[in-house]
């Protein structure tokens, strides 16, 4: 591996564990506080604007199959955070099945592991949201045979919860994205 290589793989992982841990961060430290002022009824476990999904579908997106390597280091920052400060009971495998969650449904849906284009975004947009549907669908599934949880009422409630805090949390970062990408393009033609 080159040098230059290795400083981009290097750079596209740091950027991605960046960006999982703050949504991770932002997520569970201000926006389910917010979240159970409104919604007390809701379980603490259930986001209704789950961001670091988006993260997760968007670098598998953007990097296809390398995006594997550059989520395990967040997902593992997170998993420890949530296993020292909130004590939760999940197991490390939770991130392996979340990450390949997200991949396979992303390969599914657009068919190939190789990645795309960040000017793709807004052409793409319809089809990243069904990715990372079947994403949470997938990684829904994967956790109760991982775990052994009964398929019932009350897995598909929770499976109905993370479903709408995955699905609005890539929605929301997607069209942050797309109009990031649109003000960048803008500015490059203005300055031309």
């Amino acid at each position: 591996m080159s040098r230059l290589t290795f400083i981009a793989e290097a750079q596209a992982t740091i950027i991605v564990t960046i960006a999982y841990v703050i949504l991770f961060v932002v997520t569970f430290g201000a926006l389910m506080p917010i979240q159970a002022q409104f919604f007390d009824w809701l379980p603490m476990s259930i986001s209704l604007l789950f961001l670091p999904h988006g993260v997760r579908v968007l670098a598998v997106y953007l990097y296809g199959w390398r995006a594997i390597l550059y989520l395990l280091p967040g997902h593992l920052v997170t998993w420890g955070y949530l296993r020292v400060f909130l004590e939760s009971e999940q197991g490390i495998y939770s991130a392996l099945i979340s990450i390949c969650a997200s991949f396979l449904a992303v390969c599914l849906v657009f068919r190939t592991w190789s990645s795309h284009s960040d000017s793709q975004l807004r052409s793409h947009w319809l089809l990243i949201i069904i990715a990372g549907a079947v994403a949470s669908i997938g990684n829904g599934l994967g956790h109760a045979i991982w775990y052994g949880s009964q398929l019932d009422a009350t897995w598909i409630t929770l499976m109905l919860g993370f479903f709408i805090g995955d699905v609005s949390g890539l929605f929301f970062l997607l069209m942050l994205l797309i109009a990031f990408n649109k003000a960048i393009r803008q500015h490059g033609a203005k300055s031309s």
